[in-house]
């Protein structure tokens, strides 16, 4: 039996690993990068696993430099086959997050480690269109949601969540799911595209959830003003089922990016999630809202979520929109999700996918 390695570099990824992994005939082993733990301990111990067996090919879910380098050496050493996998554009991220200089420096090793994958496996089209045109011979878009983890409640179920959460019966509530670490260069984190449209509304029965922590969780916490605190709940990092109550009680989940050569090429796995749950979507005007959402939701307007463009227009879009809106969007939800983010396609597509390759 052939032998596969898998390198996961985070743990939100390892479930989407498990599955793609569960659709070949290989003996397969799972590795998953400890970020807690120096990237030089993590380049040296990767390094020794890749060492230890003959793989017949390594897959790499996402793009660390301690998964990364090692693969581009073992495939200058031995030609060791291996896919890639990521979504997020290298070169855009450093070059938005940090500078246009660290953008250009990983730029050469984005190219690097296309350039002796044999496969590129993308999250989004735009990302394995950039990964083919950097070198990568072949390429597929995959990307896919639990529905075992993410799935409707019943209305009554959801009623019962929305009063343990201390929120008021005929609330419109919005929410959003991710990562409340504060980019200083962006002077924005998760959340805050909720909060400055909260001090911008006229009407008083729309509501915020925000989930998630980070370094920017009490910066949000400390701007809404104390008359309005009430209508916004932080929960915190909560387990994948404990996320799929909450999305749950959300009228709409919100899909923010920046529209750059970072934000315009991804398209946030909390999609799929949010229109499992049936749950209609408010997302900026990138492209994926276009090709997997549109008919489930709103194009927010086509500025920075931290700019005061982005947060006056959005609340005048919520203080005219309509409960039999909301309700239209969110009878298109499950089509959607089927047509777009089951693994029974993708598993299929994965396990054709790889045994092309070879």
């Amino acid at each position: 039996m052939k032998k596969s390695l898998y390198l996961i570099t985070h743990k939100n990824y390892a479930n989407r690993v498990h599955h793609l992994a569960g659709s070949l005939d290989t003996e397969a082993t799972f590795y998953e990068i400890d970020r807690s733990r120096s990237r030089w301990h993590e380049l040296k111990e990767i390094w020794e696993i890749i060492k230890s067996e003959k793989w017949d090919f390594i897959f790499l879910e996402g793009t660390s430099i301690a998964g990364g380098i090692n693969l581009i050496r073992a495939y200058l050493e031995w030609k060791q086959p291996y896919i890639v996998s990521s979504g997020d554009p290298i070169s855009g991220y450093f070059s938005v997050t940090r500078n246009a200089f660290l953008g250009s420096l990983f730029e050469l090793y984005e190219r690097a480690l296309y350039l002796g994958a044999k496969g590129y496996v993308g999250w989004t089209p735009y990302l394995t269109g950039m990964a083919l045109k950097m070198g990568v011979p072949r390429g597929i878009t995959l990307i896919a949601v639990d529905f075992n983890i993410f799935f409707p409640l019943t209305e009554q179920e959801r009623q019962a969540e929305r009063k343990r959460l201390g929120i008021e019966a005929g609330q419109i509530v919005c929410g959003v799911v991710g990562s409340l670490n504060w980019s200083k260069k962006q002077a924005y984190c998760y959340g805050l595209e909720l909060t400055e449209t909260l001090k911008r509304l006229n009407r008083t029965d729309v509501s915020f959830v925000i989930v998630g922590d980070g370094n920017g969780k009490k910066l949000l916490e400390d701007s809404i003003p104390a008359h309005l605190k009430s209508r916004v709940i932080f929960t915190g990092n909560l387990p994948q089922n404990e996320v799929c109550k909450i999305i749950n009680i959300m009228d709409i989940g919100f899909v923010t990016q920046t529209l750059d050569q970072l934000g315009s090429f991804r398209l946030s796995t909390k999609l799929g999630e949010y229109l499992a749950c049936g749950v209609p979507i408010a997302m900026s005007p990138v492209p994926g809202f276009y090709d997997y959402a549109e008919p489930a939701g709103w194009a927010l307007p086509p500025y920075h979520p931290a700019s005061t463009n982005f947060h006056s227009e959005c609340a005048a879009w919520l203080d005219k929109l309509t409960r039999d809106e909301i309700a239209a969007k969110a009878k298109e939800t499950k089509k959607l999700a089927l047509n777009y983010f089951s693994y029974t396609d993708v598993k299929r597509k994965f396990k054709a996918f790889v045994e092309s390759l070879n």
